[in-house]
């Protein structure tokens, strides 16, 4: 363990700053940022976006459901959308990594885009406990879904705060007076 922790300490602010212009300048960054095609940033945004409307749309609809909103409509067969929502959290991980590699020495460094990225990893695992718990637990009872709740409010918290951070990071240089 020595050797790792020795290889871990001595990484620096210079390794991290290497690390970040490698992958700005790979091809795919490259394209993304210069080129005027299309395909290049129109499209990763689009990705982007849609995997974020699939995720958070699709949330939203369970978690206010679970909060006993339209309590006429039956909570279970809202499972089969949980699928729309891995592909679209997928869709969303990778155009989300491609944009931020075409900016990676700036965008990296942005206390924003650090703040979704938190949000989102509080965000994830709440999202599969509460699948787990409505769709996978047999003995789940709507009338006692005290904790169930809690993640329903929490999903629609944190999955606004993150869109709301996506938009804020656009104007970060005004927020921070850059």
């Amino acid at each position: 363990m020595g050797g790792l922790h020795q290889v871990i300490c001595t990484f620096g602010v210079e390794d991290v700053m290497g690390l970040l212009e490698f992958l700005e300048q790979t091809a795919l960054s490259t394209f993304i940022r210069e080129s005027s095609s299309l395909l290049a940033f129109p499209t990763f945004l689009c990705m982007h976006t849609l995997g974020l409307s699939l995720v958070v749309g699709v949330n939203s609809v369970v978690a206010i459901r679970v909060l006993g909103v339209a309590s006429s409509i039956p909570l279970q067969p809202l499972k089969r959308l949980y699928p729309f929502i891995w592909v679209g959290l997928i869709l969303s991980l990778i155009s989300g990594i491609a944009l931020a590699m075409a900016k990676a020495t700036t965008l990296m460094l942005n206390p924003i885009l650090l703040v979704k990225l938190v949000m989102i990893a509080c965000a994830v695992p709440i999202m599969w406990l509460l699948e787990k718990k409505v769709f996978r637990t047999p003995e789940f009872k709507e009338t006692e879904a005290g904790n169930t709740k809690i993640m329903a409010v929490a999903l629609l918290v944190l999955w606004t705060a993150v869109m709301i951070a996506g938009r804020l990071i656009a104007y970060s240089g005004t927020i921070f007076g850059l």
